[in-house]
Formats: structure tokens, sequence, C-alpha cells
């Protein structure tokens, strides 16, 4: 008997949330009384922070309502590819070790290069719009292109037949040059809501939603030379 007033319990909460109307048309009724409840792109363009939603609530005589939002805004890729290799003298250089013929030796301390992006062209000022080129290029929201050589790593010498005594190791920044095409995406959707006072909670009953890229003002080609660690090293006499 306890399971059976369970059971009922859930089915007439399961008949509270699910909408009853299945056969609606598909686009939203609106009361002829209230404006359309769609809120536009400058209006999200207005919040703090585009990585999030920006709605709307418009009541309807029915004691339904209209929910309408914008957002998130992303910068989608459109394009990305290497346009040249090795496009920037080398930076940033220093000597990691020197290992005599026949010898192996290890750091005695590790020693991290790292290299910030800061050439991209046209200039790009957005906070929002650099976090998301970073995440693009870097695969995680950084600036910074960074490799650690730890004390574990065994860097030979020169082989004994080698007329050479000394290899030394170097550590320094490269550059390839990137072609990135970004455009800024925007999420929309409505949805009519009824009020379920047994919970205290609005249910969506209908939602249609689209997703849009912006004009032509808001698709970006930018021109990256990309930081990259490199490590070679060069056989001497010393």
């Amino acid at each position: 008997m306890r399971k059976l007033k369970l059971v009922s319990v859930s089915l007439l909460l399961m008949s509270l949330l699910v909408p009853s109307a299945y056969a609606e048309p598909s686009s939203i009724p609106m009361d002829p009384n209230v404006s359309p409840a769609a809120i536009t792109k400058n209006q999200a363009t207005m919040s703090s922070d585009p990585s999030q939603e920006v709605c709307r609530y418009e009541p309807l005589s029915s004691g339904d309502r209209i929910k309408s939002c914008v957002g998130p805004w992303v910068w989608k890729t459109l394009n990305k590819k290497i346009e040249k290799y090795d496009s920037l003298p080398l930076t940033d250089q220093y000597k990691l070790i020197s290992v005599a013929k026949g010898q192996k030796q290890k750091l005695a301390q590790p020693f991290t290069q790292s290299k910030k992006i800061t050439s991209i062209e046209p200039n790009v000022t957005s906070a929002f719009e650099l976090a998301s080129i970073y995440s693009i290029l870097t695969g995680k929201n950084s600036d910074t292109i960074s490799e650690i050589y730890d004390t574990s790593k065994e860097y030979d010498g020169p082989d004994p037949s080698s007329p050479y005594n000394t290899r030394e190791y170097y550590t320094a920044v490269g550059y390839d040059e990137y072609k990135l095409d970004i455009t800024l995406t925007y999420f929309w959707f409505m949805s009519l809501q009824y009020f379920v006072p047994i919970l205290g909670v609005w249910v969506d009953k209908k939602i249609e939603h689209n997703e849009f890229h912006d004009d032509a003002g808001l698709t970006h080609y930018l021109t990256i030379q990309l930081p990259k660690i490199v490590t070679y090293s060069v056989d001497a006499n010393r």
C-alpha cells in the first residue's frame, strides 16, 4: 500500500511537470496585448560577462510567462592554419647544459622556458576575445607557452668517435605564423513557462532556440606569431 501511495504521488508530480499541449502550434503563442519578448543582441552586449546568458521575462494574461534569452556569446573558429613555420628568428636562447664526450649528465636544477603570445594583428583589446584566442591556440585559458626541463632527463655527450669533445644543449623560443579566422556566435532561445505552485518553480512548456553567427563586423581575420619552445644541441671543442 505504501508503494502504491508513492507511485501515485510520483504520477501526480509528473502530470504537473509534463506539458499537456503537445498538439499546440510550433510557435510560442503570444498574448495580443503584450509586446514580443525577444531580447536583442544590444541588450545582451550590455552584460558585464558575455560568457553568460542574458534573459527577460514577460507575463501573459493567462498566468504563464515568456522567457527569452541571448547568450552565452562565444568566439568560434572558422579557420586555423599555420601559414609559415619558423617565421621569426629564435629568441630567449639559454644554455641548459654542457656534456663531455662519451658522458651522460642531468641538469643540476630544473629550468622553465616560457613566452607570452604578444603578436596579434590586427590588435585585439577585448579581454573576452583574447581569452578565446588563447584557448583556441593553446588549449587552455593562458597567454603563455611554456616547457619545464626537469632533472630526470639525461643528456648525451658526443659519441666517443666524434671529433668534438663537448655537446652543448640550448633552449630557445621559436615562432610559427598562424592565420586564425574567428566569428562571434550567440545562442538564442525563447520558452513558454508555467508555474507549479506545489513545487514553487517555473517549468518550460515549450522551447524554441537557434544559434546565430554575427555580422561581418564581428568576424575577425587574425595573423598571430605563436611562440613555441625548441631545444637544440651544438657539438664543439672546448
